[in-house]
Parts: structure tokens; sequence; C-alpha cells
């Protein structure tokens, strides 16, 4: 008889329903899911289709390098369009007169975020003016 009172004493733990904690992290759990859901809706919708890439060239630093100088530039895409082979070339320029071109291809530039390259010189480019400029892009 002591046997079965003990198995009834279980059986009243196991029907006392879900512990507190699962329900916590269960509704944590619709929350998130549906927050994210929420957000690619919206992202969904604010889209028209229609937008373009927006691609701004920054020099971040000149530092010197083995056959010359490196400046290390950074494309950024201020728009949610995604571009693709994004080329960027630099100039060094006496005045009106170009001393030297280089350019570099950037392979992926997703939309709000930006990417880092390299561009090669032999001159000095802190010596002369530097331009930096996107050239173009292709739709991935």
């Amino acid at each position: 008889m002591e046997h079965r009172q003990v198995s009834d004493q279980q059986d009243k733990r196991q029907d006392s329903g879900t512990p507190a904690l699962e329900w916590i992290a269960a509704g944590i759990g619709l929350v998130l899911t549906l927050a994210m859901l929420g957000f690619i809706g919206w992202q969904a919708w604010k889209s028209t289709g229609e937008e373009r890439p927006a691609i701004k060239v920054d020099v971040l630093r000149i530092v010197p390098s083995a056959d010359g100088w490196l400046v290390e530039v950074a494309a950024q895409n201020l728009s949610a369009a995604t571009a693709a082979a994004v080329q960027i070339e630099g100039e060094l320029l006496d005045g009106e007169r170009v001393i030297a071109t280089s350019q570099v291809t950037l392979d992926y530039v997703p939309g709000n975020s930006e990417r880092r390259g390299g561009l090669f010189f032999r001159e000095d480019p802190e010596a002369h003016a530097l331009k930096v400029r996107a050239l173009g892009y292709a739709e991935p």
C-alpha cells in the first residue's frame, strides 16, 4: 500500500502543469519571433524596389607599402539597395594635371553598410591632391 502512495504523489507532481520558467521562455521566444516577422514585413512594405545604391567614398589613411603608398578607402552605401562590383578610382593631382590613377573593385556592398579596400600609388599621395570617387556598380 505504501508503494501506491508514493506512486500517487509522483502522479500529482507530474500533473502540476508546466513550470513557470518554461512559460517565460516560450513567451520570450514568441515575442522575438513576432518582432522579427514584423520587422521583415515593415522592410518589405517600406521598400519601393526603385531605390538605387548611393556610394560615398572616404579616405581612411595613407600608409607606406612595399612598392610605394597605400591609400585605404571606405565605400559607404547610404541607401537600402545593394551594389555589386563597385569600382573606386583614386587620382593624384598636381593642379589640374593627373599624375597617377589607381582603381579597386569591391565585390559586394550591401545596403546601409560599409566595405573597405585600398589603392596603390608609386608617388606619395600626401605630397599631391588626392581625389577618390566611385565610378560605377552592377546590380547583383
